[in-house]
């Protein structure tokens, strides 16, 4: 063969291996990509429940000791080849220590949750869905047992947090008035119980990074000193604190079986819109000045703190 020929035969070569070479690369590129996709994937699958996510709650009344308890989103675990986030929780009255309490994970909206230490930890449980319409059916769920209860969403409308971003708000018609916020979830009970409904566990508020976004009682900071929370009692005693009309238009009688010493009444953002002293058996509130809409009527009484809804047509 020529030295032409070899040197032909040798540029090809050189042309092949900078083609494998190119390839190589081009493959990294295409590696890399799919690892950022698929980085971004899990990060957009985690929507809200990001670390630092807080919630702030309180319990007492019959059911157990006034406290409160703060429950947090962080770390991350892998179940079953299932990425979930770690939500803690601590009693800061008590002592700093932080405990599992929750494996949690996000997809499409719903929330799903695994509650460590009870009947239910092994189940992947549908806790919250922020993708429902007005109509539809959830299911409520108590994370200390498999009870759970089916509620309807009665309305949609939305809520501007404290940090300034919009969020959906959910109002179901179950018998104690419980709100979804997106994001959040119940802003009534606290994050995985429903038992607000036997008006002894609360949530208090929540944020993000020690930054405020979302609380029914800002006059309370985040935490219950043992105002309207400290005396609260079981369903066992609501019967104590009668309601009528309910509707009402104009006025609304109150009457308890125990003394009344005070009266509170909550709107639907829960801002206190009236307060009176009683030191009475029985009061007659004129509610003229109130807008159409569901209020909580708070009823201090010598055996209690008992909450009734009232309706304002």
């Amino acid at each position: 063969m020529s030295i032409s020929h070899w040197l032909n035969l040798d540029c090809r070569f050189g042309q092949m291996i900078l083609l494998m070479l190119q390839i190589d690369i081009n493959m990294k590129k295409i590696i890399f990509l799919l690892v950022q996709i698929a980085f971004m994937a899990n990060v957009y699958s985690q929507g809200f429940l990001k670390d630092g996510l807080t919630w702030n709650n309180t319990k007492g009344g019959s059911y157990s000791q006034n406290s409160n308890f703060t429950y947090k989103v962080q770390g991350d675990t892998t179940i079953n080849g299932v990425i979930y986030k770690i939500i803690k929780e601590s009693y800061p009255d008590i002592d700093t220590n932080w405990n599992t309490r929750i494996y949690a994970r996000e997809n499409n909206g719903k929330w799903f949750f695994k509650v460590i230490g009870t009947t239910v930890e092994s189940m992947d449980i549908p806790y919250y869905n922020f993708n429902v319409n007005v109509g539809d059916t959830v299911d409520v769920w108590n994370s200390y047992d498999e009870w759970h209860h089916r509620s309807a969403v009665s309305s949609i409308d939305s809520v501007t947090l404290d940090n300034g971003e919009r969020r959906k708000r959910i109002h179901l018609s179950n018998w104690y008035g419980d709100i979804w916020v997106e994001g959040i979830g119940s802003v009534i009970h606290y994050l995985d119980t429903p038992l607000s409904m036997f008006g002894e566990f609360r949530y208090l508020c929540a944020k993000q990074d020690d930054t405020l976004l979302y609380t029914l009682f800002p006059n309370l900071n985040c935490y219950d000193t043992g105002g309207i929370f400290m005396n609260l009692v079981d369903v066992s005693k609501d019967n104590i604190v009668s309601l009528y009309p309910n509707p009402a238009k104009s006025e609304v009688n109150i009457s308890s079986e125990s003394i009344i010493n005070s009266i509170e009444v909550f709107n639907s953002l829960g801002q206190k819109v009236y307060q009176t002293n009683v030191k009475a058996k029985g009061k007659t509130l004129d509610i003229n000045s109130l807008s159409k809409g569901v209020y909580i009527i708070g009823v201090s009484t010598d055996m209690g703190y008992i909450r009734k809804k009232l309706i304002k047509e």
